[in-house]
This record gives C-alpha cells, structure tokens and sequence, in this order.
C-alpha cells in the first residue's frame, strides 16, 4: 500500500509539519505540549488529537516517557467528505468549532489501541482484501472517536447543513486561490447570491463573503509561518494580483501587515 495514502508512524514529535492529509494522533503516555495553526494544547493525560488536511502541527514532548502512534490517510485512501453519511465525522471529528481532541480513560486508550493494531497487522499482511480491511478498520475507529467527541462536547446536529451549504463549503476549499467573490460560488452553485448568503448565515452564522475572507487569512497565516514564501509570493498564490492589496487586505482582518505578523513568528 502506498505509503502516501495510509501509514503509521510510531514517532509523534514533529516541527511544524503540513501535509495534504488528515492526523490522527493517540497520545498514549507521557506529557506532550501540541500546536495545530495557531492554537497550543497541553496534554498531560491519554488522548486522541485530530488534525485536517493542511493544517500546520507541531508536537514537542515535554516528559521522557511520551508514547504513541500517528495515524496518516489521505482523501484519496478515505475520503472524509464522500463518507459524509456514513461517519459525519467532518462535522464531529474534523469540526475546527469544536476542540481538535478528546480525552480518553484507560479502556478507550486500550479500545483505540485494538484498532490501530490491527491496522497495523492488515497494513503489513499484503492480500487482496488489505485496503478494503484496512478502510473497514479505519472507519470503525473515527465512528468510535465520534461517539466519544459527542460525549465530551456536546451534541452536534449531525443532518443542520443543508446540502447547499456542504456544496459552499467544498467548492470553497477547492476554489479559494482564484476566486474571492460571492457572486462565483453562487452561479456555481445555481442560486442567487442573496439567496446563498441567507442559508450560510443562517447554518454557519457569517456571510459567504466573511467566510471568503477567513479562508485566505487562514492560509495566508499558514504561509507566512512556513517562510518559504515572500509576500508578494504569498500575494500571487492566493489570487491577489497586487502585493499591496494583498497586504492592505491582510492588515484590515488582522490588523497587522504580512511583514509584522511574520516577524512575530
């Protein structure tokens, strides 16, 4: 199996990682201080952290005895979005308005470690049946964790996006770098554009335009974390055909230039 679409990595530490596939992390002992984007997390106990496709992680152990195992797949392995009916778990798991993590007791650390190992044993067995076992494994174990997210922090309505919404919100991630206005994903997705900003910012409480603008801070602050690229890159990768739009775009939602937020980092 491609190591691309599934794998398992026994060491957790990381610096600053972003990759275009979704984590799952168990943090089985020890203590270990996690960064997913912008936010830190301390963890002192077991737990289950969850990281989306491009989001930046970083994982510094902060005891001797850290112990886990990182779970990678692609969309291309497991597509989160397709199996949208079947796992919700882009609306439990993966919801960046909830915590990226749950806390596990001593019998969910050994229920999860089950299905990791036996992952584990399928991905190094090699038959014909291994992806659809594997796949099979893979999606009891989100189910389980799901359950468990809804425990911790509270109920989600699992059918409350209507399918418009989900459409928005796909096209959005596949479309952000080239197109910044509203009235494109409305003809994409054959409704008017009041129309599209009325069920958005009733099911999600901002407006298309609002969620437009966050998408590209968002990915313009992952950017300028990285440092590879310059600004005026930055500018052009994200659809702006002037650096200094960009810039006065960038500093009007956060109210720092591009230059100050990455001399912060």
């Amino acid at each position: 199996m491609d190591a691309q679409n599934f794998r398992l990595d026994p060491d957790i530490t990381c610096s600053d990682s972003k990759e275009n596939i979704f984590r799952v992390i168990l943090l089985e002992e020890g203590g270990a201080q996690v960064k997913i984007d912008f936010t830190t997390f301390s963890f002192q106990n077991p737990a289950l952290i969850f990281v989306s496709e491009n989001q930046l992680l970083n994982i510094q152990s902060q005891t001797n005895n850290l112990k886990g195992v990182m779970l990678c797949f692609s969309s291309n392995f497991f597509c989160i979005k397709l199996n949208r009916s079947e796992t919700f778990c882009d609306a439990v798991i993966f919801n960046t308005t909830k915590p990226p993590y749950i806390l596990l007791d001593q019998a969910e650390v050994q229920k999860i470690n089950y299905l990791i190992m036996a992952m584990y044993n399928e991905l190094h067995e090699a038959n014909e049946f291994q992806e659809e076992i594997i796949t099979s494994q893979l999606k009891t174990l989100l189910l389980h964790a799901s359950k468990i997210k809804l425990k911790q922090f509270g109920e989600v309505n699992l059918s409350s996006l209507s399918p418009i919404v989900t459409s928005f919100q796909d096209l959005l991630d596949q479309e952000y770098e080239r197109e910044h206005q509203v009235q494109f994903y409305a003809s994409r997705l054959n409704i008017s554009q009041k129309g599209l900003n009325k069920v958005v910012k009733k099911e999600l409480g901002r407006t298309v335009g609002e969620l437009i603008k966050e998408k590209l801070v968002i990915e313009a602050k992952r950017a300028l974390y990285a440092k590879n690229l310059s600004v005026k890159e930055i500018a052009f990768k994200l659809g702006f055909s002037d650096p200094a739009y960009f810039s006065r775009f960038f500093k009007k939602e956060t109210t720092q230039s591009p230059k100050e937020y990455a001399e912060l980092l």
